[in-house]
């Protein structure tokens, strides 16, 4: 019986490849396999509720590469008047010679849309940059596009439901409008388009290291599913992405990444999955109440006398009742939800400073579970301000340990909901690492504790390391130089 091809199941005219004879594959999707000369370990099938999704087709060490993908398009999406070339933000005044769009620098991505769509008098942010990133992408070469067409739009759904991006003014403000200025394609081929950029897309950046005020259209890595706690982080860079495993995945297992902010609690996150992908995500997380034990949703009972943490009493309804564990006392989901923004506006109105942010997590820590996320967030700001030298005070022995002690818990808790070598980790293990090493240097001990002090602060290093070979190389470089000042400073 002939093998299919591992990407799109074809029959005819697959081969094995040559060199892992592990994967076999059509001509057309044999650079899929094999983008750079190694093999990825990955296989396309479909499966019932779900549709196409990738599995691993062999075990997968953390850290190995799993997917290699291009930009299909990259556009802004701001949500004020940037650059349509680089994305900087701009003024009114700074615009094309040619076609009056907000332009700064000249470059390949504009030549695009610059001769369609000259005179645009259309609103200049969401409506202009979605205009934009339909042009560029239908602008792409067949082979592309056979790529993307493979991939969800939603159209029906976004016809019938109010998504976040409201149908009918996409309809009248980019598609009616790109038909009027003259563009050539069918009012259906352009509804495609922009379905499939509104399902798909990802953040990215215009320029090298720049703010991420893009959105980018990767076909291969759109086939990935979705969990509140994957298993894999992408890096992207230059219109080029990578997907690595972030954990070990068995042979057999989905790929997973994650569409939203695993640091956000499922109160503030599973709202935007029926509204922006028109699905209800049933993951594991999102099924439990507690998060899987990291309460990162839980707020407490306001009744006087009882403590007890206020939770969904169904996870997986949006206006479940929250219940107390204690006294039974109950709260609607709005008012849950209003009480979370609340906290939220307690943190963001909170001076930055090391006093006054942890005099405002004990304030938080009488309204919501110490592992709520708004409280997470807060204890990240301050594990990141101590030990800082612009902080009066605070890069001290006391200082340091304190931060040494946030960034403890910090880890232990989001470990569950963002697991193996996540950004977050590497970032908390080198702060970490400089406490330490900070420390070492204010105090004096025998000389065989401070080789196993050192011992240790090494180990931080080197598990530092391996989070950020999901980073670019420019990020891995100044990582080595922060590490030898660390050291010699």
């Amino acid at each position: 019986m002939a093998q299919p091809c591992f990407y799109c199941s074809a029959v005819d005219q697959v081969s094995a490849c040559k060199d892992c004879a592990n994967i076999f594959s059509c001509e057309r999707h044999l650079k899929i396999h094999r983008p750079s000369g190694g093999c990825l370990p990955l296989t396309v099938i479909s499966k019932e509720g779900v549709g196409r999704c990738a599995i691993a087709s062999r075990d997968i060490l953390a850290g190995e590469i799993i997917i290699e993908d291009n930009a299909a398009m990259i556009a802004p999406a701001a949500t004020s008047l940037v650059c349509l070339e680089c994305f900087s933000p701009v003024s009114g005044d700074t615009k094309c010679v040619d076609c009056s769009l907000p332009l700064c620098c000249r470059g390949p991505r504009h030549e695009v849309e610059c001769g369609q769509m000259a005179g645009w008098a259309g609103e200049r942010t969401s409506s202009l940059y979605l205009s934009v990133a339909v042009l560029r992408l239908l602008a792409g070469d067949s082979e592309t596009w056979e790529l993307v067409d493979d991939l969800m739009d939603h159209l029906e759904e976004r016809k019938c439901e109010a998504g976040e991006a409201d149908w009918e003014k996409v309809d009248r403000s980019v598609i009616k409008y790109l038909k009027k200025v003259g563009v050539k394609h069918s009012e259906a081929t352009l509804e495609r388009a922009a379905g499939i950029i509104l399902t798909n897309c990802v953040s990215c950046s215009g320029t090298r290291g720049g703010p991420e005020t893009g959105i980018g259209l990767f076909p291969v890595f759109s086939i990935l599913s979705h969990s509140c706690v994957a298993n894999t982080r992408r890096f992207i860079e230059d219109g080029h992405l990578v997907v690595r495993a972030s954990v070990p995945i068995k042979a057999g297992d989905e790929i997973l990444t994650s569409y939203k902010n695993p640091e956000l609690g499922s109160v503030s996150r599973r709202s935007h999955f029926p509204t922006t992908w028109f699905f209800d995500c049933t993951c594991e997380r999102c099924s439990d109440p507690t998060e899987l034990g990291t309460f990162l949703s839980a707020l407490i009972c306001p009744l006087p006398d009882c403590n007890e943490s206020m939770l969904p009493s169904h996870a997986l309804e949006y206006n479940s009742p929250w219940v107390c564990a204690g006294c039974c006392f109950s709260i609607s989901s709005t008012e849950a939800m209003t009480r979370t923004v609340n906290l939220f506006k307690m943190l963001v109105s909170c001076p930055k400073t090391c006093k006054n942010m942890e005099k405002l997590l004990l304030q938080l820590q009488d309204l919501a579970h110490a592992q709520h996320y708004i409280v997470m967030q807060t204890k990240i700001t301050l594990a990141l301000m101590y030990g800082d030298p612009d902080q009066a005070d605070q890069d001290s022995v006391i200082g340091n340990e304190r931060k040494i002690s946030l960034c403890e818990e910090i880890m232990m808790v989001m470990g569950k909901v963002d697991p193996g070598y996540s950004r977050r980790k590497g970032q908390l293990l080198e702060e970490m690492a400089r406490a330490k090493m900070a420390i070492l240097k204010k105090q004096e001990m025998p000389k065989l504790k401070l080789m196993l002090e050192m011992k240790n602060v090494m180990k931080l290093i080197r598990e530092t390391s391996k989070c950020k070979q999901f980073e670019s190389q420019e990020e891995q470089e100044n990582f080595a130089k922060r590490v030898e000042g660390m050291m010699v400073g």
